[in-house]
């Protein structure tokens, strides 16, 4: 059957209709016309395979990646940079409207694109698979268990890219195997992450131990300063780490610089994963903050953010679920001898609820469910004059700012491309209490 592709969807599939409802359609753009096969039929919606583009768009480009249409990862790579961008910020755009009716797009400025395209992101987490008797890093296709086997990724940093492929080359020259799920043996995730000038590594493996040669060839690997094991024997875990992680050689911590602060991460910790973007988005939300104010952190993570605040606010107090994430926060702080700052570990609603009414900002960047029923009416409840949300998911940001529109207002959306050639975008929007 042919389809007529309208729009781009939130995972940047492109976006027909049949028999009246949604029918997505994985590697299209809008406008195109093309032969579809439905492989998944529900009440409100449909998925098709696309078996040929039979009118395409003049925005289509070749996908420099050889693998694109297999992995899934950069699902708008068809397409160049900038028609990219008017696809995010018209999905933005279409978020706004569903959710909140009439709006004032005057609002959103000019969104600031990546400068860097290509080799960006500072982490991996590449499963692991045998092929052609030989350990290979890979991804799984999105929504599948389909293994795609990759030897260069070019979204990923070039310091990143070598020191992978020479972990891999080691684990197969001292004959590792891929996981085994009936015998919980083998390799199942490699997870390496490069800042500055170090490079820290993971390897998740079922229940088995790392060879001392192996553990020296790695620490020999250029840039390599940090090794990690985890072990993870739950072939259903969605979570790549296990629930123990060994520090196996050289230093506890990934040990870097960023704004002029210091910062030490550990395996587990987040950090944004493009280090350039994520710069400029935290100097937004900084400049959108007046001196000398107390502020909240909710969902502060490592304390990043938070840290950067202090330096121009009266006081910041972090919030975190994470007891981990809230002991690195700790460490960086006193890193940096910043003491007008607190860190709190708990649910973020429920511990916004106790703090005293005496808040002038609060910075919200919850997960890509956004915020919770409960944190809604914790803000409300607060009389907080103004507020920065940072999302990285433009549809439960228009429904967390239809949540709020009765006691806050809009007052700019800027929106950043952190992730280019995937369907992601980061938005900072400012909000400011009705008087």
């Amino acid at each position: 059957m042919k389809i007529k592709i309208e729009k781009t969807g939130i995972n940047g599939e492109g976006i027909g209709y049949f028999k009246n409802k949604p029918i997505f359609i994985a590697s299209t753009l809008p406008q195109e016309i093309v032969e579809a096969e439905i492989v998944l039929e529900k009440d409100k919606y449909a998925i098709a395979d696309c078996l040929r583009i039979v009118e395409k768009s003049p925005k289509r480009v070749e996908a420099a990646c050889p693998v694109q249409d297999r992995c899934g990862g950069c699902a708008l790579m068809i397409t160049d940079v900038a028609h990219q961008e008017e696809l995010k910020i018209s999905n933005l755009k279409q978020s706004l409207l569903k959710y909140m009716g009439k709006f004032d797009f005057r609002l959103i400025s000019k969104i600031h694109s990546n400068p860097q395209p290509y080799n960006y992101r500072n982490q991996c987490k590449h499963p692991m698979k045998m092929e052609k008797k030989r350990l290979v890093a890979g991804f799984y296709k999105a929504g599948t268990n389909h293994f795609v086997s990759i030897n260069n990724c070019i979204v990923h940093d070039d310091a990143l890219e070598i020191a992978k492929n020479a972990v891999v080359n080691l684990l197969n020259k001292h004959r590792c195997i891929d996981f085994d799920p009936p015998e919980s043996q083998g390799v199942r995730t490699l997870i390496i992450r490069s800042m500055g000038d170090e490079i820290q590594v993971t390897i998740v493996t079922g229940k088995m131990s790392l060879e001392s040669k192996l553990i020296d060839d790695i620490m020999k690997v250029n840039h390599v300063t940090s090794l990690y094991h985890s072990v993870n024997t739950d072939r259903h875990a969605m979570d790549p780490f296990g629930k123990k992680l060994v520090h196996i050689a050289g230093k506890e911590t990934l040990d870097f610089e960023f704004e002029d602060l210091k910062f030490s991460l550990n395996p587990k910790a987040f950090f944004q994963l493009n280090t350039h973007q994520a710069s400029l988005l935290f100097k937004a939300v900084t400049d959108l903050i007046p001196n000398n104010k107390k502020v909240v952190d909710a969902y502060c993570g490592i304390g990043a953010l938070s840290l950067l605040l202090a330096k121009k606010s009266r006081y910041v107090t972090g919030i975190e679920f994470s007891q981990e994430a809230i002991d690195s926060a700790n460490l960086n702080a006193k890193l940096n001898n910043i003491d007008n700052i607190k860190f709190i570990v708990g649910d973020a609603a429920q511990k916004l609820a106790t703090l005293s009414n005496d808040i002038d900002v609060l910075v919200i960047d919850p997960p890509r469910s956004g915020l919770s029923d409960e944190m809604i009416k914790a803000i409300l409840n607060q009389s907080i004059k103004e507020i920065v949300y940072i999302s990285c998911n433009p549809s439960t940001l228009a429904k967390n700012l239809n949540d709020l529109k009765s006691k806050y207002k809009i007052k700019q959306i800027q929106p950043f491309d952190l992730f280019t050639h995937t369907p992601l975008l980061e938005t900072v929007v400012h909000l400011e209490r009705i008087k």
